[in-house]
């Protein structure tokens, strides 16, 4: 998904290790980074928005227009009012959650052959989202109203169409970053819990229960996969090697706003 090839090492001592080997074994220059982390953008609220794709070029043209509502989607929600439902199409998403797309055109202002291509528009803004080019996910489309002509709509028309306002409704949807958070369990000496507590709340941990274990603590929380970046080698320090720790993908939580407008940025400026 990141487009990154992996490397799972113990710490920067493994990773020189198999710079090394690479190098000296098998001639291979290779550049190493941090990870990239993989974000999902959705929505908080509902947005409507419309769209007219028109192109003349001489020939045969292109028109259509799409009026679409979004809004959040999740479990259990009520299905929406207001609308004449003609149609329903639950998606699941290859990277988590669904796409729940209506059909609600009534008097034929969109031909239904269109909405194939209208749904195919949306999800390729959902594959790169307009905040960081992450995967949207959990959202829910009401399509209700359009036009189109009787000689130069087309498929390709109502795909830009139904892209574009799409976009233009996530971007007035409160959209948000969401960040995937990690199972980090830690086994540190008791002398030591202090120091390790203080670095886990810098790394914006949470602490979801502590144990004992001999003359061991066993400390469990939830931190984002970003702030883990390192973390190897800092508890090392921290604890003259003698802690152990394993890490876990859990789920995807909600970016702080002043990190997703950090985010926002570095991604725009890229």
């Amino acid at each position: 998904e990141s487009k990154q090839l992996i490397i799972g090492c113990q710490g920067e001592l493994h990773l020189a290790t198999v710079d090394w080997t690479l190098k000296k074994v098998y001639g291979i220059e290779a550049e190493f980074s941090k990870p990239k982390i993989t974000y999902r953008e959705t929505i908080q609220r509902s947005s409507t928005a419309s769209y007219r794709h028109k192109k003349q070029s001489g020939g045969a043209g292109q028109f259509g227009e799409v009026h679409m509502k979004i809004e959040p989607w999740y479990e259990g929600i009520a299905e929406p009012e207001g609308f004449s439902l003609r149609g329903k199409e639950e998606i699941d998403l290859p990277w988590g959650g669904k796409l729940i797309f209506y059909n609600c055109i009534v008097g034929g202002v969109i031909d239904q052959r269109y909405l194939p291509s209208i749904m195919k528009g949306i999800q390729e803004v959902m594959e790169s989202g307009p905040l960081t080019k992450s995967f949207i996910r959990d959202v829910r489309v009401m399509v209700f109203d359009g036009k189109m002509h009787p000689v130069d709509s087309n498929d390709i028309s109502f795909k830009l169409a139904g892209a574009h306002a799409f976009k233009d409704a996530f971007l007035n949807a409160n959209p948000k970053l969401l960040e995937p958070m990690n199972e980090l369990v830690v086994k540190v000496p008791e002398e030591m819990v202090g120091n390790v507590m203080t670095d886990l709340q810098s790394r914006r941990a949470i602490i979801q229960g502590i144990s004992s274990n001999g003359n061991y603590q066993v400390l469990k929380c939830t931190v984002p996969a970003a702030e883990l970046y390192g973390y190897s080698t800092d508890l090392r320090s921290l604890t003259q090697g003698r802690a152990t720790f394993s890490s876990k993908f859990a789920s995807f939580e909600t970016v702080p706003s002043n990190i997703q407008q950090d985010l926002v940025k570095e991604f725009a400026e890229a």
